[in-house]
């Protein structure tokens, strides 16, 4: 069944559950309703219909036609009676069934001309009608595998809002491409729900998956993806395990490993440099492993690596000529310092140690150096650093989004809703562009992406190679590249 890839704005469907939950009829059935008799609330139908409703708001408008028929021809008159009349032909509308949509609200006016919903039921057929007279376009399904349980739920609604505006803005000028459905399950903050809805994704004719939104929920899913043969994208999930071996899954998110790799690819290819001195915190398993990828990388590519320094203790850092020694700082090109999240007073620690030394390496980073006051103090290290997220704030379409994300919302975009906008955009263009080919062969193969706030370039791999490159130099932060 052809289905119609738009639904009603998140606030949307705020507001029509509230005006739909308040309850009250405006009118009862003229045949079989006392007008003088009240109406009664029936808990088990009001218990049916929350279930619809959830499921239109989720697109998924077969099921919530199915919920509110129930409400409709297995409950006597009751207070949603009339709602599920009116949401039983928007769900059809939105499934495409334009003429079924159009008769059953024709019934529905017929049979409630006092009800309060007649109004919108006339506008909804008027959309029904009018769509029926026009060439049925393609649809391209979006699956959307994301939590809504706990903690996570302010974290889904801010993805969801984000991918929500990409669809939205395709879907509007689209042109003779194919439209796109959202399809949404929640994974319920657990590995088998993760696995299990992204098996239902799949066999609700999925075209591609967005989600889940960590790793140890990703990895349950690509299973299921790979075994499915599904093309699923994580989009923040950074361990190896969720992609690596498997021909279906994408992690949009580069994975840790990865990013010390591209850190020395940059640093050998970009910077010209050749001998490098690395240093992480024995147990900072994220800094561990950036270590590691840049030391398989530089070696790879033929560099030298003299030492590769664990550090103890986090207090180590700011001692680093005791600790490792100050002709060992000297004797290298470059260091590669992937510093613990410790703000400010740890990163000015690791430079004042290393102006004691009086070393002149360059030094590299990760996104933990990003944007700190210390700007004049790491001048003269040019201190190099690589970034996964930076919405730039001076561009026109940075702007523009949050503009309307906050017309949206009320609040300002978060990290969670440019990525949703950004990979749902990239996936969108890819899919729509090439219909007719393997997608994942279609994304080993695109060209690199620049979104608002991400890059994408999975150059041939399934993980994303592609980042955002920092430079402190002449007492402020560049982009370098």
């Amino acid at each position: 069944m052809v289905t119609h890839p738009t639904a009603p704005h998140p606030i949307l469907h705020r507001l029509l559950a509230l005006l739909l939950i308040a309850g009250g009829l405006g009118g009862a059935h003229v045949q079989a309703q006392d007008l003088r008799a009240p109406v009664p609330r029936i808990e088990a139908a009001e218990e049916v219909f929350a279930e619809g409703l959830e499921a239109f708001e989720a697109g998924d408008y077969g099921l919530a036609f199915r919920r509110f028929q129930i409400v409709i021809d297995q409950y006597p008159l009751n207070r949603k009676t009339t709602a599920a009349w009116l949401m039983s032909g928007k769900a059809l509308y939105r499934n495409g069934a334009h003429a079924r949509a159009a008769a059953l609200l024709e019934t529905f006016i017929a049979s409630y001309p006092s009800s309060r919903y007649v109004d919108e039921a006339r506008r909804t057929r008027e959309l029904a009608l009018a769509a029926g007279t026009r060439r049925e376009r393609p649809i391209l399904n979006l699956g959307i595998a994301l939590p809504m349980d706990g903690p996570d739920l302010a974290r889904t609604q801010s993805m969801f809002n984000g991918i929500r505006m990409a669809v939205d803005e395709h879907n509007r000028t689209a042109g003779d491409q194919p439209l796109i459905r959202m399809i949404f399950r929640n994974t319920h903050n657990s590995r088998r729900e993760a696995a299990a809805q992204v098996r239902a994704l799949a066999e609700a004719g999925a075209d591609v998956i967005l989600g889940p939104l960590y790793s140890i929920e990703a990895e349950a899913a690509a299973e299921a993806a790979e075994q499915a043969g599904v093309v699923l994208v994580a989009p923040l999930a950074t361990d190896e395990s969720v992609s690596a071996g498997r021909r279906y899954v994408f992690q949009s998110n580069p994975t840790i490993t990865m990013r010390g790799r591209l850190m020395a690819r940059f640093a050998i290819r970009g910077l010209r440099l050749h001998r490098f001195g690395l240093i992480a915190e024995l147990g900072d398993s994220v800094g561990e492993r950036m270590a590691e990828g840049f030391q398989d990388e530089a070696l790879h590519l033929g560099a030298e690596v003299p030492y590769f320094v664990l550090l103890e203790k986090t207090g180590d850092w700011y001692r680093l000529p005791e600790t490792i020694g100050a002709d060992s700082l000297k004797a290298v090109e470059a260091l590669y310092l992937p510093i613990p999240d410790g703000g400010t007073a740890l990163a000015e620690g690791v430079l004042g140690s290393l102006a004691r030394s009086g070393t002149t390496a360059r030094l590299l980073g990760g996104k933990t150096w990003h944007n700190l006051p210390i700007a004049a103090r790491a001048s003269p290290f040019q201190l190099t650093y690589t970034n996964d997220f930076f919405p730039d704030p001076a561009n026109p379409e940075v702007q523009r989004f949050e503009e309307r994300y906050r017309e949206l919302t009320g609040t300002s975009p978060d990290r969670l809703a440019y990525t949703g906008y950004d990979v749902a955009r990239y996936l969108i263009a890819h899919r729509t562009e090439r219909p007719d080919r393997p997608f994942d062969e279609v994304l080993r193969e695109a060209p690199a992406y620049e979104g608002l706030s991400i890059r994408i370039h999975f150059n041939g791999e399934n993980v994303n190679q592609a980042l955002f490159y920092h430079r402190y130099r002449d007492g402020r932060l560049q982009l370098l590249r």
